[in-house]
């Protein structure tokens, strides 16, 4: 697992407020992967180690998107990913993983239903605020 910061050279991105002329508040963007447990959460931390342990590397966080990878033929075996969690402490973003599994009538899925899937790696990306 690892983190990445992003930075947009010579410095990183400014937010100003309407009227300033120096900004209070700087974003980062934050890339990095998590691989889902038995309950299908990948949860990405995003801190100075990578852990829940570590230093948060944001004050909030604004945005967040995940994503999945996935070549597999057989559509109902394709990971599915969708956001589950932007941790208040700005400490890690959660994402559930599913994959659907029917009842197939003549050939066509009638029934379906979300299961969680382990062992998939999801792809984060987190933009945020730090206060500097």
């Amino acid at each position: 697992m690892s983190i990445e910061i992003i930075k947009l050279a010579p410095t990183l991105l400014h937010v100003f407020k309407a009227g300033e002329s120096i900004p209070k508040k700087e974003k980062r963007i934050i890339y990095g992967q998590a691989t889902s447990d038995a309950n299908g959460i990948a949860t990405f931390y995003v801190t100075d180690n990578a852990l829940a342990n570590g230093n948060p590397l944001l004050s909030t966080i604004d945005f967040a998107v995940s994503s999945v990878y996935s070549t597999n033929a057989s559509i109902n075996l394709r990971p599915r990913v969708q956001m589950r969690e932007k941790n208040i402490a700005a400490k890690y973003v959660s994402a559930n993983v599913t994959n659907i599994s029917g009842v197939t009538v003549l050939g066509i899925s009638v029934l379906g239903s979300e299961n969680p899937v382990s062992g998939v790696i999801v792809d984060f990306m987190v933009l945020g605020s730090f206060d500097h």
